[in-house]
């Protein structure tokens, strides 16, 4: 919503569909509205209870394969280290060269934990079992999945991740953020992984305790993390020099970080303006919506 508030206000009252990503009991009031449509997954700022009576919620997903990609490039960059490589090499490093005697490793063999078996957590499996890696998707209620699962995976309960957690190489985030899942990640269950393991997150920061991500990763307890989401986020694109955490996280050399572009493609984009289109032509035409939440 660009517009400026009065402006807003005056449009709402005749408006039939409205795209944004808010939504409270402070909103304008919007009598005729048939749909909200949120231009993407989440829908933390949406205030369910104030959206106006016989008015359609509606969201898009279309970013499953670019956030599996960039999962499967995190681990792939974790066993190769081309980045780095690539820099030492162009100053004129030779040292991690085959006569060095230097091993990289692969992911052949590597077991992966997936916390979360959505639209995300299907694609990343999907993608890892190609390098036949084995694979753990680590959800509510495992034997839901039993008899639909063609990935040939293996379930386990969120509750028994204190114990399963030590068997995991990789362990990605992939589920919503609950008050079931905030800080479900621990020092406590950090500690109990391999030292040699790595953490990616795409989900939600506060999936991990904040403070505990920062201390595992200073103390060596875990060997690096890739970290998409952040504790701090700023409000406006002219914010700058804000820091994503209150510990010093970016000083550490084994992690790796973007400012939350994991699913951020052109194809992904274009995806959801299809949906969005064909959502407001099935509006028009009396024809289900796609991705209804209301």
């Amino acid at each position: 919503m660009g517009k400026s508030k009065s402006n807003l206000k005056k449009e709402l009252i005749d408006a039939d569909i409205l795209i944004t990503i808010n939504w409270s009991a402070k909103s304008p009031p919007a009598p005729k509205l048939k749909l909200i449509q949120i231009p993407a997954a989440g829908y933390d700022n949406i205030n369910l209870s104030a959206i106006p009576k016989n008015c359609n919620l509606c969201n898009v997903y279309e970013h499953e394969a670019p956030i599996a990609e960039y999962c499967l490039l995190a681990m792939l960059e974790s066993e190769i280290k081309l980045s780095k490589s690539n820099l030492k090499f162009k100053s004129g490093d030779w040292s991690d060269s085959f006569s060095s005697h230097k091993f990289r490793g692969e992911l052949l063999g590597r077991h992966l934990g997936v916390i979360g078996f959505g639209r995300i957590g299907k694609e990343i499996i999907k993608r890892s079992t190609a390098f036949k890696m084995k694979t753990t998707a680590i959800v509510r209620n495992p034997k839901k999945y039993y008899k639909k699962n063609s990935l040939k995976t293996k379930f386990s309960s969120i509750y028994n991740l204190k114990k399963i957690i030590k068997n995991f190489d990789y362990l990605i985030i992939a589920c919503p953020l609950t008050d079931e899942t905030r800080e479900l990640i621990t020092l406590e269950k950090l500690k109990n992984m391999k030292k040699s393991a790595a953490i990616i997150n795409i989900s939600r920061a506060s999936i991990i305790k904040e403070e505990d991500l920062y201390v595992a990763l200073k103390k060596n307890i875990i060997r690096e993390a890739f970290i998409d989401v952040w504790y701090n986020y700023p409000r406006s694109n002219n914010t700058k020099n804000l820091l994503p955490s209150k510990f010093p996280i970016l000083k550490l050399d084994n992690i790796t970080v973007s400012p939350h572009t994991s699913a951020w493609t052109k194809q992904m984009l274009n995806r959801r303006f299809k949906i969005i289109g064909k959502n407001i032509l099935n509006l028009s035409e009396g024809k289900k919506l796609i991705n209804q939440l209301i």
